[in-house]
């Protein structure tokens, strides 16, 4: 008797809050309170891997699909070029050469795409030579629906992976001993006894992991140019916040990397001229980064969601590398 009462007692003991056991932490493959275990953690790493393989067959598909259409009017318009070469309209028949040596060009940059992102050669020969013997409207309107459908496909993908990095209310484990900025006091339980983390230090591991992966953003040079950079900004192994820039090839590979030290956000940036004007203008956003080497780098953001994305995000790297600063500066 006096020992199945102190079984009870135990088992009463080792309840958590919410009558799941271990006090509210529980172990791997176990539920406590609402949070995400190790175990919970490991498996949505795994189940992210497998969208983002998902994502990138769909980009490989479509941009099979493109090549296709590229072949298709490239094959048309050097039919047309040929049969329009025997008329007696000397400018049409060169305007129509044009057109076709254009077109061809185009195909030919799809076709490498593709192949650079990885589509079997095989398969997209098979694509090809199918594409360059359409001749029929109704088939040539089939391989655009086509390619526009594996587009829009490629375009949700990318958009419910940004939003499950955004749209998380759980906690992740973390490295011990490291901080994410804000009262450190506060958090010193979360960062160094245990497992978990609050939400919105949950949300600033998503910053960090989102900015360190980059995506790709508008950059302006100094003399007004505008170019299409894959953009990412991370802590450094050397301690200082990088910014690292890519310029993507016409045909997919990456032909530039340049890395500058980022020392401070620019949200006052106004707004380019002239981007008003197009579709959406309204709603884009400016920042700067301010580096050691470059000055000022000016960058364009779709949305307010994006702008506040990259600027606060950008705003709390430099602020954990400050703070990691001031801990190991020594005391005078």
């Amino acid at each position: 008797m006096q020992l199945s009462r102190t079984a009870n007692t135990k088992k009463t003991q080792n309840r958590g809050p919410g009558g799941g056991g271990g006090g509210g932490c529980a172990g791997p493959g176990g539920g406590g309170g609402g949070n995400k275990t190790v175990g919970r953690w490991l498996k949505d790493r795994r189940e992210r891997k497998k969208e983002e393989t998902r994502a990138h067959n769909a980009q490989l598909h479509a941009a099979v699909s493109v090549a296709g259409v590229a072949a298709a009017v490239a094959a048309i318009a050097a039919a047309t070029a040929a049969s329009s070469s025997s008329g007696k309209d000397e400018q049409m028949s060169k305007t129509d050469m044009a057109v076709a040596s254009a077109a061809t060009l185009v195909a030919a940059q799809c076709v490498e795409a593709a192949e650079a992102m990885g589509a079997e050669r095989e398969h997209l020969a098979s694509v090809v030579s199918s594409a360059v013997n359409v001749r029929s409207p109704g088939d040539i309107l089939t391989l655009t629906a086509a390619a526009a459908t594996a587009l829009r496909g490629v375009a949700t993908l990318k958009a419910r992976a940004l939003k499950d990095v955004w749209n998380i209310a759980a906690v992740i484990p973390v490295e011990k001993g490291m901080g994410l900025g804000g009262n450190n006091h506060n958090n010193a339980h979360s960062n160094h006894s245990g497992e978990l983390v609050t939400e919105e230090n949950f949300l600033g591991i998503c910053s960090q992991e989102f900015l360190a992966r980059g995506c790709e953003l508008l950059k302006r040079t100094r003399k007004g140019d505008l170019h299409l950079k894959i953009v990412s900004v991370y802590i450094h192994r050397t301690g200082v916040v990088m910014l690292k820039m890519k310029s993507r090839h016409v045909a997919g590979t990456i032909t530039k990397k340049k890395k500058n030290v980022v020392l401070e956000v620019c949200k006052d940036i106004p707004a380019w001229p002239g981007r008003h004007l197009l579709e959406g203008g309204e709603q884009r956003r400016y920042f700067g980064l301010k580096t050691a080497l470059r000055g000022v780098v000016e960058f364009e953001c779709r949305n307010q969601r994006e702008y506040e994305v990259w600027t606060e995000g950008v705003s709390r790297l430099l602020t954990i590398v400050a703070e990691r600063n001031n801990r190991h500066k020594p005391n005078v």
